[in-house]
């Protein structure tokens, strides 16, 4: 067998030689490879970036934001239908981008806020810039109620079967924000109003009871004359001198009821049971 010298004073057979050999071979080559992949990685990474608002087909409405992610990023700008760029801060936790991005800490967030009202009702578009470079874009639409801000507007509505089949949610106007925000969440439930029946006239000293979409009631008037509604919602409870400072929340729902000179109160509507 032929046999090749590795040190002074030490040979080994050729065949040890030769694993060597392939085993050194191997792990360089392993190396180089990861040493490729690496710098393949690398300019995808910086490269892999979502704009997600607003998104590509979207309607945006009111004071919203504008933001998406990016792994890598020096000094990100935005532009609105190809007027001048303005800063987006950069480096907002988003976990989400971890695995992607292939880091710890996930701090990959970019944003910015607008009015869209200021851009007016219609087609738009928007370019995300990192550096001076574009590395995203989308166009969506505005819808506006005539205005760019609207001022002095008050509105309560309550949505049926959202978020889900039977649930109720209430909204109401929010000026700030420029939408109309959720307010209470009543879930969903059977309507059994009990002893609160239309035509019922409470007088100081009495009241009655009953279930609204999974919420327990009462009413009741006080010697002062004032009806008070206790239900563990602190958007509803307390106790009212007149009709018009009853919480708008009972109108929306179809609860309506009249004070009298003596007193008493008169439940004119309910929303029917079921």
């Amino acid at each position: 067998m032929p046999e090749r010298k590795l040190r002074r004073g030490w040979t080994a057979p050729f065949f040890l030689v030769r694993s060597f050999k392939v085993r050194h071979y191997q792990v360089r080559m392993s190396f180089f490879l990861r040493l490729f992949g690496l710098m393949v990685l690398l300019p995808s990474l910086a490269h892999a970036a979502t704009l997600e608002i607003p998104g590509d087909g979207t309607s945006v409405s009111g004071i919203g934001v504008i933001s998406g992610w990016k792994c890598e990023a020096g000094d990100i700008t935005i532009s609105l239908n190809g007027e001048a760029p303005f800063p987006a801060m950069y480096g907002l936790p988003r976990s989400d981008t971890s695995a992607v991005c292939g880091d710890d800490d996930g701090n990959n967030g970019f944003f910015s806020y607008w009015n869209w009202g200021n851009l007016g009702a219609g087609d738009h578009t928007v370019v995300a810039y990192d550096n001076g470079e574009e590395f995203a874009r989308s166009t969506f639409t505005v819808t506006t109620p005539g205005t760019g801000f609207l001022r002095g507007a008050s509105k309560e509505i309550i949505v049926e079967d959202f978020p889900n089949p039977g649930d109720t949610t209430v909204l109401e106007w929010n000026e700030g924000t420029q939408h109309f925000e959720i307010v209470e969440f009543m879930g969903s439930g059977p309507i059994d109003l009990g002893e609160c029946v239309e035509g019922l006239r409470l007088y100081p000293g009495e009241m009655c009871s009953g279930s609204l979409l999974a919420i327990d009631f009462i009413v009741s008037v006080n010697e002062a004359g004032e009806a008070c509604i206790a239900t563990g919602l602190d958007r509803l409870d307390g106790c009212y001198p007149d009709a018009e400072s009853l919480p708008s929340t009972l109108a929306t729902a179809g609860i309506t009821a009249t004070r009298h000179a003596d007193g008493s109160w008169t439940i004119d509507s309910l929303p029917p049971s079921s």
